[in-house]
């Protein structure tokens, strides 16, 4: 009798157990979905109609495969997504349709190399609204490499790139709980990693993303590993010595050399400058020697002070209307954009006058660093490429790139050197040989522009029309996309922006 009631009590509790799991479970996954951006309402983009038949674009400014100069009065031709001839005099067939580009600028689609999909599809369209062709998803899972297999079959989007999510080695509660949210795995054997780099292989990942947390037995093995599988590595840590194809920021330069420095505070902010112009050309110049491609995300790093001093002002300046709401909502688990629940922001400092005031000297060099120490790059010879950290906080997809590029030129490249890290070298990066110059036997991702970008960098702003993989989306249809990713955004909105929209 007491050994029944004792079997039924434990299946009872074990039940309830189970249930609680369940509804646990229920819960945080829901709230992770809402920060991801899954709630939004997805666009249905077949009402878009493209052109795809043969294409000529005559009489236009064509930019130069070095990005150095508008080569004027060219006709290009477009045939089965390729551009198929340019020159200056051509006899155009009858079934190709003309497209006048008398004054206008013909450019190579631009490419985003850091990117954060998340579960926000929309941001697809986005991004071919603002000219950029090409991206690279820094923490890619099944659902993205199933949006590249629709990219390669023909839905509107821009071309994939999917690295893998970060690689850890770390052990503990909050690794743990961060491999079961999807942002890192975990890997603690040399055979385990191993096994991963080759599955993943497999799987279609173009790329390896590492942790700064992995230890050095298998970090080794993963770099070993993935040069084997001739698999690029990417990430933030050991730049000098990696193995690596790409950095993925600047910043992962910064922050180590403020660890060599001994660390950045208010009392030593101008020393810690100094050490860094003392050593930005040695640091820059071993990048090189490695061979080590350099994604810029400058822009994110410049909006830090913005974001945690005047957020409410700064916040106004970007397309927000047009982010994801789930991304810039959060969720009770993660911090959005918006003001009193943003990830930079930090009330408490800002409201006391005396740690406001260290703080501000402190991310002020923070600043400045990134600033030196992209110059370096530059003066180095290492290969910069444009990447924008979309979806991270006030980072809006698509429209971030030109943000991007206008803080490159800022920080030192010219015109020319800014369009060659979106266009020629960015996709060199991405080992995709077919696209990112103008040149007969291309993929045609074009952007044709109202204002010359040599001339002024923001004028890659001033886009009448993109084209991508040989379909043509004049000013019209792009508007479209536009409103109907903005009109997504609002029925699935929680919060009320319009304080913030100008």
């Amino acid at each position: 009798m007491i050994y029944t009631t004792i079997k039924k009590w434990a299946f009872r509790i074990v039940f309830i157990l189970n249930t609680a799991g369940i509804i646990v479970y229920w819960a945080l996954q829901t709230e992770i979905n809402q920060h991801r951006g899954s709630n939004t309402q997805v666009v249905n983009s077949h009402f878009i109609k493209t052109q795809s038949s043969p294409l000529a674009i005559t009489n236009v400014s064509v930019l130069s495969t070095d990005c150095s100069k508008m080569i004027d009065g060219m006709t290009v031709l477009i045939e089965d997504g390729k551009i198929l001839e340019i020159a200056k005099h051509l006899s155009l067939p009858n079934h190709y349709q003309k497209i006048d580009g008398s004054g206008k600028y013909l450019i190579p689609g631009l490419i985003d190399t850091h990117v954060h999909l998340n579960n926000s599809k929309n941001d697809l369209l986005l991004y071919l609204t603002n000219g950029v062709t090409s991206i690279a998803e820094m923490s890619g899972n099944e659902r993205h490499l199933r949006w590249r297999k629709e990219a390669q079959q023909g839905a509107l989007s821009p071309h994939l790139f999917v690295a893998t999510r970060e690689l850890s080695s770390t052990k503990g509660m909050i690794p743990a709980v961060r491999s079961w949210v999807g942002n890192e795995k975990i890997y603690t054997t040399v055979a385990s990693a191993r096994q991963a780099i080759r599955q993943y292989k497999v799987q279609g990942y173009d790329a390896i993303k590492l942790s700064p947390f992995l230890n050095a037995t298998i970090y080794r093995a993963m770099v070993r590993e993935a040069q084997k599988q001739e698999i690029p590595v990417i990430g933030l840590n050991r730049f000098h010595t990696s193995g690596k194809a790409q950095l993925t920021h600047v910043e992962g330069i910064v922050k180590k050399t403020i660890e060599d420095f001994g660390g950045l505070h208010d009392q030593n902010a101008k020393a810690y400058l100094r050490y860094l112009k003392q050593r930005s050309n040695m640091v820059a110049s071993q990048l090189r020697k490695q061979n080590i491609t350099v994604s810029s995300t400058l822009w994110l790093a410049e909006s830090f002070p913005k974001q945690k001093f005047d957020l409410e002002n700064f916040i106004k300046t970007i397309a927000l209307e047009y982010a994801n709401p789930g991304v810039v909502e959060g969720s009770r688990l993660v911090k959005g954009w918006l003001p009193g629940y943003n990830d930079y922001e930090n009330l408490s400092i800002r409201n006391n006058p005396v740690k406001s005031k260290k703080s501000r000297v402190y991310w002020s060099a923070y600043v400045k660093a990134h600033q030196i120490m992209t110059k370096a790059l530059i003066r180095n010879g290492v290969k910069m490429i444009a990447g924008t950290n979309a979806n991270t906080a006030c980072v809006v997809p698509g429209f971030s790139l030109h943000d991007e590029l206008e803080s490159l030129h800022k920080a030192g490249l010219s015109n020319a050197q800014v369009l060659r890290a979106t266009t020629i070298q960015a996709a060199q990066w991405m080992q995709n040989g077919s696209t990112g110059q103008i040149e007969e036997g291309y993929i045609a991702d074009l952007v044709l522009l109202a204002k010359n970008p040599l001339v002024d960098i923001k004028n890659t702003k001033t886009i009448q029309a993109v084209i991508t993989k040989g379909k043509y989306l004049d000013r019209k249809n792009l508007d479209k996309m536009l409103q109907s990713v903005k009109k997504a955004n609002r029925q699935s909105r929680k919060e009320n922006i319009d304080a913030y929209i100008q």
